[in-house]
């Protein structure tokens, strides 16, 4: 491994170097809160006794509570203090643990008392969720992919994603029927898991529930069923449950591309064909369907693998797809997953130009507000139907003619069966230019932007859940046209971690928090005040019934300080991954040379300020007055890309290596410039040492 030695002195450190490490310390005494607080002492979620039936309070699946650590291991790769390993690989366990332990009580998935028989009625089941759409799968599994990154001698962790991935691709280890089609290149259902295809949720009436107050129906043309208010009526309700499931129930979807990651995962740590494999064949199944529907993502296809078989011919209504609840924005982030997977194993260009034409497509309908801000229509489904549900004063493309009276909704307006107008998902439009680093994709993201949002970093761009959201102001500052961002970014980072602490010490008081989805019933409200009395007398929290109910349905989801937007960006060279299941894209990762551990070394701070597609400039400072520190730098977050040559203060050295050895002596910054070959190297969690 070549070595290369920085020792010029810096009279001064710039600024974005002392706040990268004033973030990186501030994150690292961040979550005590939450440790001493939120969780019980060997880190379970506080579970309540006084409910009999908790899961028809409590949100029914655990997505969430391994939401809440998911940034905790990719902060220690970042170079956060060795504990948040420790600290992130006990939390896994101990969720692993009590969700293996908590029985399901409704919607098996699979014959209840089968189930029952063979102890497969938990709400994890071979550690990993037995009858879940890939949406939430995706979510969750973010913690695992960043703690396989953070450490890939876990053992534990390895074995686990082989049996998942054995349980998603292959045979089930209960003997229940197979998830996967390889014939069709299609998954068997909207719902499935360690516990195969679950067809079983799709056999229920479908009433009305607050949350689907925000979203509308899944299917416009049900009798009787003209708006969600309607599912009220019983026998609507059984009627729409009905036509529900026979679309729904051996329908694969989009979203299952998002899978793909799990199964690179095992490619990472194996290296065996048959991973890859399967990755490029299924991707490209989808591929075909694509091909085949006239420049249109389809979110749906059959058992026979027909776009439309089991949806009246239609190319919409899937899981998660273009009309139920979010429309483009996870048909957009499965096509984004399943690109880059696809780039990484083959190094293939192009692989997200179908998410570019999609742009394209919705751009041909595009409303522009008076503030010059466009609006590209999300959702698409059956011309002439009542799309009345909830909405915003000022909302546009609103209807007047409204046919309920309920408050907060509105109507939404049509144009050849597009529908609810919205400014595009910055983050998609990242990604199209991590893959490209082309000027065409600048300017597309600079249109399709808010200015605000384009023009600094700001609270307003802010996506709850990762805390990220400054994609476009990021491309602005690539692009030359925002010097300032570092500092931003950095300062909006700390800002974020002391909001966070503020939120929390009111939680501790009493204060309220959001309902989110409220509970659907007097029993439910019951139910919620008792665990609140509960928490009170058993565990002497002084939680708010608002506090306690957002506590069960996000757990520690929105209450996570650990922000890594800004370091991922400004020390890698990239974009935060695809939310709902995506892995790193990244031009460059850090190891501590001394400690032999992920991360930067104590006392040094990075900047990537250009990416290109032949290379990138790197600044590293090392902030200690009196001691040298020695890092290695990666190509790739997994090794996939190849440094060509290193300029440092106009001397070229030849590398030809994933990795090479930066030695910084004291008070020294070091500005390289690194010539880059994109994809040459199979990906894997090799580490250096």
């Amino acid at each position: 491994m070549k070595t290369i030695v920085a020792q010029e002195p810096s009279v001064t450190m710039p600024d974005w170097a002392v706040l990268e490490r004033g973030l990186i310390t501030l994150l690292n005494q961040s979550v005590d809160i939450l440790l001493d607080k939120y969780l019980t002492p060997d880190g379970e979620i506080i579970w309540p006794q006084s409910v009999s039936d908790f899961q028809t309070y409590a949100y029914g699946n655990v997505d969430n509570a391994f939401e809440g650590f998911s940034s905790w291991p990719l902060f220690y790769v970042l170079g956060g203090d060795r504990r948040f390993l420790t600290l992130a690989q006990r939390q896994y366990d101990a969720l692993v643990r009590q969700f293996s332990r908590c029985r399901k009580t409704v919607n098996l998935g699979i014959d209840a008392a089968r189930a029952a028989a063979l102890g497969r009625d938990t709400m994890l089941v071979d550690e990993w969720y037995p009858d879940l759409d890939w949406m939430h799968q995706g979510e969750a599994a973010m913690f695992f992919y960043y703690l396989n990154l953070a450490n890939p001698k876990n053992e534990t962790n390895r074995a686990r994603t082989l049996k998942a991935v054995e349980s998603l691709i292959g045979e089930n280890p209960a003997g229940f029927e197979a998830n996967y089609d390889p014939v069709h290149r299609v998954f068997k259902s909207s719902y499935f898991g360690t516990n195969g295809p679950a067809y079983e949720k799709f056999k229920r009436p479908i009433t009305h529930q607050n949350w689907m107050n925000s979203y509308g129906l899944a299917f416009y043309d049900v009798p009787g069923v003209t708006t969600l208010l309607d599912l009220a009526d019983p026998d609507n309700a059984r009627r729409y449950g009905e036509a529900y499931g026979r679309r729904m129930a051996r329908a694969e979807t989009v979203t299952n591309l998002m899978a793909t990651s799990m199964v690179l995962n095992a490619y990472l740590y194996t290296g065996e064909a048959r991973y890859r494999q399967w990755v490029l064949d299924y991707v490209d199944g989808w591929r075909v369907r694509y091909a085949g529907n006239h420049g249109i993502m389809p979110d749906n296809a059959g058992p026979n693998g027909i776009v439309g078989e089991t949806m009246e011919g239609h190319w919409y209504g899937g899981h998660y797809g273009w009309v139920h609840p979010h429309g483009f924005y996870f048909v957009a982030d499965a096509m984004i997953i399943a690109g880059e997977n696809e780039r990484l194993l083959t190094g293939a260009a192009g692989r997200l130009d179908w998410v570019r034409e999609q742009f394209a497509l919705l751009s041909r309908y595009a409303v522009t507000r008076e503030d010059g801000t466009v609006l590209l229509p999300q959702k698409h489904t059956d011309e002439g139907a009542v799309l009345e549900y909830g909405g915003y004063n000022g909302e546009p493309m609103t209807r007047p003619d409204r046919v309920t009276d309920r408050a907060g909704f509105t109507r939404k307006r049509q144009v050849d069966g597009w529908y609810e107008f919205a400014t595009a998902n910055t983050a998609h439009l990242a990604h199209l230019y991590a893959d490209s680093f082309s000027p065409e994709d600048v300017a597309l993201t600079q249109r399709l932007s808010r200015r605000e949002a384009w023009e600094r970093v700001t609270a307003s761009a802010v996506k709850a859940k990762y805390k990220g959201g400054q994609d476009s102001a990021y491309l602005h500052y690539l692009s030359g046209g925002y010097p300032d961002y570092p500092t931003d970014v950095l300062r909006h980072s700390m800002n974020q971690v002391y909001t966070q602490m503020k939120i929390l010490r009111g939680e501790l008081e009493g204060s309220k928090a959001g309902l989110g989805y409220a509970p659907d019933s007097e029993e439910e409200w019951a139910g919620l005040r008792a665990i609140t009395r509960e928490l009170h007398d058993k565990y002497g929290l002084q939680w708010s019934e608002s506090t306690v109910h957002s506590y069960y349905q996000t757990f520690l989801l929105y209450r996570n300080p650990v922000t890594t937007e800004a370091l991922v960006q400004l020390t890698m060279g990239g974009v935060m991954p695809i939310y709902n299941g995506g892995l790193l894209n990244v031009s460059v990762r850090y190891f501590d040379a001394e400690e032999k551990r992920p991360g930067l070394p104590a006392d040094v701070a990075a900047l990537v300020s250009r990416v290109a597609q032949d290379g990138i400039d790197l600044s590293v400072c090392n902030l200690h007055p009196t001691q040298s520190r020695r890092l290695i730098v990666q190509a790739g977050a997994y090794g996939e890309h190849q440094f060509t040559t290193l300029c440092l203060q106009g001397e070229t050295h030849a590398i030809d290596d994933k990795w090479f050895e930066l030695r910084v002596e004291p008070g020294c910054r070091a500005d390289l410039t690194l010539g880059m070959q994109r994809y040459k190297n199979r990906p894997s969690l090799e580490e250096p040492f």
